[in-house]
């Protein structure tokens, strides 16, 4: 489970709120996955949730980086650009296997630790960049 901390913060309200929504949605996938075994429909709805957010997310999220001319915006677009292809490699197998437990487990377990390492490593430049 990933808990919020200040050590998350980017300077942008916005942007905060947004990985909230993500690490609140990507625990709730955990939680899913550690009861009984959860129905196909509830797996496609929070997959489909996720995938259309975190699109949406990178999008506002890169806009803002490149607003504030910060220095961090290549990489992480390019971060960005390898979860959506790990994303995308991900629901092609989900399509073909269905919600297998090991397959839904490594997507839970990469998207907490991705989340986690990017906005440390990457989104948390941008708070310099907004106060200049």
């Amino acid at each position: 489970m990933l808990a919020w901390s200040k050590d998350f913060e980017t300077g942008s309200p916005l942007v905060d709120t947004q990985h909230r929504m993500l690490i609140e949605k990507i625990n709730e996938f955990g939680q899913l996955l550690n009861g009984p075994p959860p129905s196909k429909a509830a797996v496609d709805q929070l997959l489909e949730f996720l995938g259309s957010y975190v699109r949406f997310h990178f999008t506002f999220e890169e806009r803002c980086m490149h607003h504030y001319q910060c220095p961090a915006r290549e990489e992480n677009k390019k971060a960005h650009a390898a979860f959506l292809a790990f994303f995308q490699d991900f629901s092609e197998r989900y399509l073909v296997e269905g919600p297998k437990p090991e397959l839904l487990q490594g997507l839970q377990k990469m998207a907490s630790d991705w989340i986690r390492n990017h906005i440390l490593a990457v989104d948390t430049k941008l708070n310099a960049c907004i106060k200049s």
